[in-house]
Formats: C-alpha cells, sequence, structure tokens
C-alpha cells in the first residue's frame, strides 16, 4: 500500500497543532493520525524516528519561520522601534493573538535533552535577534541582551499566562510594550 498523500504545510500545521495542545508526552499516534489523515505506518514513512523526529522537524520549520518572517525585521534598516513594531505585530500573528500556544513551552515539558537543546537554540535565535535591535537602538551590548532575555519572558509568560486564563490579554499587553522594552534606554529617559 503506498502512503497517503499530504502536503509538508498541512502535515506540520496538523502535528502541530497537536503537540501545542497535548505536549511531547500526551500527543498519542491516534491523535496524530487524526490530526494529518495519516496511517500510523505513513507517520513512520515520513519520520523513521517517530514523535522525536517530528517534533524536531517541527521545530526546525518554526525556527525557518522564525527567521524568515517573525524575527527578520531585527537584521532590516530602520528605526528600532518601528523594527520591534513590526516584530510585535508578527508575533501577534503568529500566536493568533494569544490564542495558538507556544511549541516551546508545551514540548519542553518532556524529559527529552534533544527537544530541550533545540528549544534552548531556538530560545537563543530569538534572544540574539532582539538583542541586535536593541544594541541598533543605542543600548550597550549587556543591557541589549538583558532587555532582550527579559523581552521574551514577557512574551512567553504573556502567552502561558493566556493560555491558562483564556484571555489573550497578557499576551497582547507584552508585545504592546516590546518597542519601548527593547528600545528606550529607561536611565535617558528619567
Amino acid at each position: 500500500m503506498r502512503p497517503a498523500k499530504i502536503s509538508d504545510e498541512r502535515l506540520f500545521q496538523g502535528l502541530s497543532d497537536v503537540f501545542r495542545r497535548k505536549g511531547y508526552d500526551g500527543a498519542s499516534y491516534s491523535d496524530l493520525m487524526k490530526a494529518t489523515g495519516l496511517v500510523k505506518a505513513s507517520l513512520y514513512h515520513r519520520f523513521p524516528g517517530g514523535k522525536a523526529e517530528m517534533v524536531d522537524a517541527i521545530l526546525s520549520t518554526v525556527d525557518r519561520h522564525f527567521a524568515e518572517y517573525v524575527l527578520k525585521p531585527a537584521s532590516e534598516e530602520g528605526r528600532p522601534r518601528d523594527r520591534a513594531g513590526k516584530i510585535g505585530r508578527r508575533l501577534r500573528e503568529f500566536y493568533d493573538s494569544g490564542r495558538r500556544w507556544c511549541l516551546l513551552d508545551t514540548l519542553t515539558l518532556a524529559d527529552s535533552p534533544s527537544t530541550r537543546a533545540h528549544a534552548r537554540r531556538s530560545m537563543e535565535f530569538w534572544i540574539d535577534a532582539f538583542a541586535r535591535l536593541s544594541r541598533d537602538a543605542g543600548l550597550s551590548p549587556a543591557i541589549a541582551r538583558k532587555r532582550a532575555q527579559e523581552a521574551v519572558v514577557t512574551i512567553e509568560g504573556g502567552l502561558v499566562a493566556s493560555r491558562v486564563l483564556n484571555n489573550p490579554r497578557p499576551f497582547l499587553r507584552s508585545l504592546a510594550n516590546l518597542p519601548n522594552q527593547l528600545t528606550v534606554d529607561r536611565l535617558a529617559a528619567l
């Protein structure tokens, strides 16, 4: 029997949705099959390494999307504040205004060293992009790095709070403050 046909985009969307909602350990093959329309043999045909390979592929796809679209304004020309606002709008779009859960949040709950290592690299890339933008705004490298980490913590915390409270406002507030958080020299503003 030939493996079922499914576009990569539809496949990764279906898998991502399950892993976002259920995490690594909670995602059953039944859930994954239902979300993708594939039978177990077809999933193994695409991902011989099982769920671990699926997760790595999903995170790699998200990494590419973040690099090529969501965080791209950090390295573009223009005013740092405007670029930070553009990133905020793209994060809002990516996370569906706080209604789409963060894969880094749900997937790192599992005791998988390879998933945690991949998630760490993903988060460091995000922090590096924010720090670059903050340095472009005139902040020192040390302050820029600290602000970048704080911004990621605020956004991720906003996503978790939005999920738990079933209310997107905490996430949306974290995005609204992003341009100030990354570009305003607090001492100079006093």
